[in-house]
């Protein structure tokens, strides 16, 4: 996270009347550089980083990033949330097979559409599910042999 993000981020939570504590910085840093982990994922990762922190600190912070509109929260076709940095729009390719998760930037339409109808978009989801190349491999495999 550069610099700029970063005092942007900070800005971010006094507005809000909130601390960005050094776990808030760390798990969303770690969310930052690990798109679609759940918060099991992220407690794993930040307890390398810093073995004291706790889960329940994690999933506080992850309401807290969540409902500050800094992270999107996604099912991802699972039953349980995998967190990722909002960022630019974009669509969710997921394999139904292995889980595996392209980002696909959010088609022009979306906008284009919602213009068309006076709408200002705030955020959008879309997941779309199939199977990627290696598990159509294998699959295609299988029914060969």
């Amino acid at each position: 996270m550069s610099a700029r993000e970063s005092q942007r981020i900070a800005e971010k939570f006094h507005s809000a009347g909130l601390r960005l504590t050094t776990e808030r910085r760390l798990l969303l840093n770690i969310i930052d550089r690990n798109a679609h982990c759940d918060a099991t994922e992220i407690f794993q990762l930040a307890r390398a980083e810093n073995p004291r922190i706790s889960l329940a600190t994690v999933y506080r912070t992850l309401r807290v990033l969540k409902d500050m509109g800094m992270v999107h929260a996604s099912g991802l076709g699972e039953d349980h949330t995998h967190y990722e940095v909002r960022r630019k729009p974009h669509v969710h390719l997921v394999c139904d097979a292995c889980g595996k998760i392209l980002d696909l930037p959010a088609p022009i339409a979306i906008d284009k559409l919602a213009a068309q109808n006076g709408y200002t978009v705030m955020r959008a989801k879309l997941e779309i599910y199939g199977l990627c190349p290696a598990c159509q491999a294998e699959q295609n495999h299988e029914i060969d042999a």
